[in-house]
C-alpha cells in the first residue's frame, strides 16, 4: 500500500485525549488509589478496565490488520484480473 493512503498517526496529545485514553486513565486511578487506601474492590475494578483496555487493543489491531490485508488482496486481484477458466457458453454450438 503506498504511503499517501495510509492512516496518519495520531498526536500523543490525541492519543491521551481519546476514550481509550481516558478510560485507561479511570483504569489507574482506581487502581492506585485502591492499592492505596486498601480496597479491594478498587483494585479489582482497576485490574478489569487496565485488562479490558488491552483486550480492546488487540483485538482492534488484529481486525485492522485483516481487513488491510484484504483490501490489497481485492487491489491486486482488480489490477492483474485471471483470465477465465472456462470458454463462454454463448459461443459454444453443442445442442
Amino acid at each position: 500500500m503506498n504511503d499517501s493512503a495510509e492512516k496518519p498517526k495520531k498526536s500523543l496529545l490525541a492519543r491521551i485525549l481519546s476514550l481509550e485514553g481516558a478510560m485507561a486513565a479511570f483504569g489507574v486511578y482506581s487502581l492506585y488509589s485502591g492499592v492505596r487506601h486498601g480496597e479491594e474492590l478498587q483494585i479489582f475494578w482497576g485490574i478489569m478496565i487496565l485488562g479490558g483496555i488491552c483486550l480492546l487493543i488487540a483485538v482492534r489491531r488484529h481486525d485492522w490488520k485483516k481487513h488491510w490485508a484484504e483490501v490489497e488482496a481485492e487491489a491486486a486481484a482488480r489490477r492483474h484480473p485471471a483470465s477465465p477458466a472456462t470458454p463462454d457458453d454463448t459461443n459454444s454450438t453443442e445442442k
